[in-house]
């Protein structure tokens, strides 16, 4: 492949993608191999006659055990005037000599994404070239479809937002052989990760037994395959997100849905910002037929009344309060006006007061008697999370005054100064 076809191709994806605007600053992220310093020869040969003028910054970061010659790499930026920014770190070597053991491929790539991170930020960089080709998207969905992954975009897209910054890939309509093609024909040595060649990875069994025996029209029939496939997910994502635009919460509206498990990781995608396995869904769509309250990661999901509640577990809460002013706390707000419910009164003998969780064998002295506090939570049907964020008012004493829901004691109820207390997330 010549220098021109390879300018041609890349810049029809830039503009038909608009991968590139006037002033960007992008950083290519090199790894030494085929694929990297094809995109920075691209890159920086399309920059010279490019009507959409913007910088380039390579960025390698050496964890030490890089095996190409990052004094070759820094030559070939100066010559095809690029700044070549290396990050060192020694994180990766001092940790696995001290175990006398050689790099994992999954620790280094998580190293190398953490500090390129961190590196697109200092260089001031607002976009971030990877070289991925078409041999990686069919490798990024058949690995997704292995692991029965609930993705976003199955395979990988010409441009995404991670991090603050947008990453573009303008040669997906590429293939791994005509890239290394173009490094063969034009003298460009390359370095190689041995950890590539084994079958020690789930993906690099996927590469060696499927993709390298495609051919490029079975490579492209892939492609659009999954191109076909993300329309009709895209599509269906939309469906899911206008049902929860009206939804009440109500969870059998959820589970009736024919594909229930989609609608539930999307209902907890929107506060953990990831996805779950299908597998998990299902079952977890399961369990969800009757009563429930379960920990995913630091979140309470529960089934109560018919309606599905899913908030952060709450930390624990603890205020000493001299004097009671007209103010909205991070957990609470205590008001002039509100509803008879709402609403207590102290006197100075009362000070200091504690606004607390609620503690298991918490009472009340109501003017009916002593109220246990987790009775009035299960006469009121009250779901078991909103119990776990629920606060009590305790004066100097240690005596509970005020339990919002169930009212004030038998002595602070006046008509003289009062208060209204409400809980903040619980309405």
């Amino acid at each position: 492949m010549k220098l021109q076809q390879l300018y041609s191709y890349t810049r029809k994806a830039i503009d038909h993608y608009q991968l590139i605007e006037s002033g960007d600053k992008i950083a290519i992220g090199i790894s030494g191999g085929k694929d990297s310093l094809t995109l920075l020869y691209a890159l920086s040969g399309l920059r010279r006659f490019y009507p959409q003028k913007f910088d380039l910054v390579a960025v390698t970061v050496d964890l030490g055990y890089e095996n190409f010659d990052l004094t070759a790499v820094s030559k070939l930026c100066h010559d095809l005037d690029v700044s070549y920014h290396i990050v060192n770190t020694e994180i990766a070597k001092i940790l696995f000599e001290e175990r006398n053991e050689k790099p994992t491929c999954s620790l280094c790539a998580k190293m190398r994404k953490g500090a390129l991170n961190q590196a697109i930020k200092e260089l001031g960089c607002n976009k971030v070239a990877y070289a991925h080709h078409m041999d990686d998207v069919i490798e990024t969905y058949l690995f997704q479809k292995n692991r029965n992954m609930i993705c976003d975009w199955y395979g990988l897209k010409e441009k995404s937002i991670r991090h603050g910054y947008q990453i573009i890939r303008p040669l997906l309509n590429f293939t791994k052989s005509e890239l290394q093609q173009y490094c063969n024909e034009n003298g460009v040595s390359f370095g190689i990760d041995e950890s590539n060649l084994t079958n020690h990875y789930t993906r690099n069994v996927i590469r060696h037994t499927q993709i390298e025996k495609m051919s490029r029209d079975e490579k492209e029939a892939w492609i659009l395959k999954i191109q076909n496939e993300n329309e009709v997910w895209q599509t269906k994502r939309e469906v899911i997100e206008e049902f929860f635009k009206d939804w009440n919460k109500d969870i059998d509206s959820l589970l009736d849905q024919e594909d229930a498990w989609l609608y539930l990781d999307t209902f907890l995608f929107h506060s953990l910002h990831h996805h779950f396995s299908k597998k998990y869904m299902e079952e977890l769509c399961v369990q969800l037929k009757r009563n429930l309250l379960i920990e995913i990661e630091n979140y309470l999901l529960e089934r109560h009344g018919g309606k599905l509640y899913f908030m952060p577990s709450p930390k624990d809460v603890y205020y000493k309060l001299d004097e009671l002013e007209f103010k909205d706390y991070a957990d609470f707000v205590i008001k002039n006006e509100g509803k008879t419910i709402e609403m207590f009164s102290v006197d100075a003998s009362d000070f200091p007061l504690v606004i607390r969780r609620v503690r298991a064998n918490d009472t009340i002295q109501m003017r009916f008697g002593n109220k246990n506090v987790h009775r009035f939570f299960v006469d009121r049907k009250i779901s078991k999370i909103y119990r776990k964020y629920w606060l009590v008012v305790e004066n100097n004493v240690g005596n509970v005054i005020f339990v919002p829901g169930l009212g004030c004691d038998v002595g602070h109820y006046s008509q003289n100064q009062q208060f209204y207390f409400k809980i903040n997330g619980l309405d």
